[in-house]
């Protein structure tokens, strides 16, 4: 008997013959992240700062923050969360984008047609993003009021959070791509 679920997904990719190929996995994951690295590495700084950062990430941010703790009167300036009780920058690398690259190398990678493809990326872009401005969020209320506690959940406890989530999120998407191409056959 062989693998089952998720551990299923890796092994073949739907009925129509397409199967897990580890090597041609491998070559395809490390080209679309090379590539996606790449790309986010030649954006210049300063637009990163102020228009990805800002309008994508700091300004959301900003506005839960003020919803959930008003008084807190927190707002969005040139790449950082600032009130009168911290200052928090998001700085190249503090966006989520090398998970959601992860994720999208995977995704592509995988032996799934393209639709699957498609909405696979679209939910691990969406994933991230949303883990991200948690992320975000809960540390500019540990900067204000547990400054202590930044360097190891920003270092170590949070990032492994997302990245376990985004494993959990890829072998899920496998196995309902698997599946959802097997129903339509």
């Amino acid at each position: 008997m062989g693998p089952t679920g998720p551990a299923r997904a890796f092994e073949e990719a739907g009925s129509r013959g397409r199967k897990f190929r580890p090597a041609l996995f491998l070559l395809v994951f490390a080209a679309v992240y090379t590539l996606l690295h790449f790309a986010y590495f030649a954006l210049p700084d300063r637009l990163l700062r102020d228009q990805v950062h800002y309008y994508g990430i700091v300004l959301p941010a900003a506005e839960i923050v003020n919803l959930v703790a008003p008084r807190e009167a927190v707002y969005a300036a040139h790449g950082a969360l600032k009130s009168s009780n911290a200052s928090l920058r998001i700085v190249r690398g503090c966006d989520g984008a090398g998970v959601a690259f992860l994720l999208v190398a995977a995704v592509s990678a995988s032996a799934a047609r393209l639709k699957y493809k498609l909405l696979g990326i679209l939910g691990a872009a969406l994933l991230t993003y949303a883990l991200n401005e948690l992320r975000v969020v809960g540390l500019y209320f540990v900067v204000a009021y547990r400054d202590g506690w930044f360097s190891p959940l920003h270092n170590y406890f949070v990032p492994i959070f997302i990245i376990l989530a985004g494993s959990v999120f890829f072998l899920c998407w496998s196995a309902w791509a698997r599946e959802a191409e097997a129903r339509s056959t």
